[in-house]
């Protein structure tokens, strides 16, 4: 058997082996060919704090709020600092920076040409200490010495007054602001949401709290608060509905698997209420189902040949020509004859 017919016979039994259910634990979108999400598995939330990727899911929430700018704006994630092992999570350029050209967005109004951005999942802390920490990113930012941006080095040549750091989270970080009033910073609602902090440091610093911005350019983060509103969700689902732009439908489903996980009662529900939805939830996870049905199909066919190899390794067939038979390399192959060896010394 070749390696193409063997890969045609797994394709039929991966395909019909997908699980038809939508949301997990549920009974819903029973004709679909949708295999549950990665994030929910039927059990509690507990249990899945920590096998959740928020910092996607804000990233991709906080890059779908600003698509208005996205021609603009230019982002880039896990920016590293100088040479040190020192990330800051984005580094967002406005490229067309004028110094008084603000962006009508509640996040990006404050933005100049160098905008640094830490995301916080509402789980982390976010305390005096990480604001302090956000704000020696800068300074190193600052004092590098060289703007990448426009290719010159030099003193002082990202002058402080264009850079700002941007604090991300969905819950409000109530103590941080208790101890920010106690040591005589100010804190200013500047929009709902957007908080702007002074006299802590000579640079721009804003708190965001997704769960209280106002906008449908923010759905895509307030949807990752628990308990978000059915309105919130079915705006978001009308928005994305029918994208074509691979980057934009991975942004979209990383905001999904979070939302789905902080929210599942509620899906579970709006989906009963109207099974059209399942239909733009099907046509966002496509991608992933048919990425997910490939790694099955990879799966399955290497397990088949690995198989196949330890039947012709036993009976004496030389590893060369296993290896064109099964595409198995000779290295794996070596292992399992060394693994075959040591079976039957053992019978012995």
């Amino acid at each position: 058997m070749n390696e193409t017919d063997n890969r045609k016979d797994k394709e039929n039994e991966v395909a019909s082996d997908v699980e038809p259910i939508c949301l997990a634990g549920g009974s819903l979108c029973q004709n679909s060919e949708w295999p549950k999400p990665t994030l929910i598995d039927g059990t509690s939330n507990s249990t899945t704090i920590n096998s959740r990727d928020w910092e996607s899911g804000l990233y991709a929430g906080l890059m779908l709020s600003l698509d208005k700018y996205k021609e603009r704006l230019k982002e880039e994630r896990a920016y590293k600092l100088n040479a040190r092992p020192r990330e800051i999570d984005i580094r967002i350029i406005d490229q067309e920076y004028v110094g008084d050209d603000r962006m009508d967005n509640a996040i990006a109004y404050l933005f100049e040409r160098h905008n640094l951005i830490e995301l916080k999942d509402p789980y982390e802390e976010l305390d005096i200490d990480v604001v302090w920490t956000g704000i020696s990113y800068a300074a190193q930012y600052k004092g590098q010495g060289y703007d990448d941006v426009i290719k010159k080095s030099g003193v002082d040549i990202i002058p402080m007054k264009d850079v700002t750091i941007t604090f991300l989270r969905v819950s409000k970080p109530r103590d941080l602001f208790k101890q920010m009033k106690n040591n005589g910073y100010g804190i200013e609602e500047k929009f709902p949401g957007v908080y702007y902090i002074t006299g802590i440091a000579d640079i721009k610093i804003q708190v965001v709290v997704g769960r209280e911005l106002e906008g449908e350019e923010f759905v895509p983060i307030r949807i990752q608060k628990k308990n978000a509103a059915d309105e919130d969700v079915r705006t978001f689902l009308k928005l994305i509905e029918g994208l074509k732009d691979i980057h934009t439908k991975n942004l979209a489903d990383s905001v999904m698997q979070i939302s789905i996980s902080e929210n599942e009662g509620l899906y579970n529900r709006l989906l009963q209420e109207d099974p059209g939805m399942c239909k733009a939830l099907r046509e966002l996870m496509n991608d992933q189902i048919e990425k997910e049905k490939s790694e099955a199909v990879n799966e399955a066919v290497n397990n088949n040949n690995e198989y196949i190899a330890r039947k012709m390794i036993e009976i004496g067939d030389p590893l060369d020509k296993i290896s064109k038979v099964t595409s198995v390399t000779i290295e794996r192959l070596e292992e399992l004859s060394n693994m075959l060896v040591g079976t039957t010394e053992i019978r012995g």
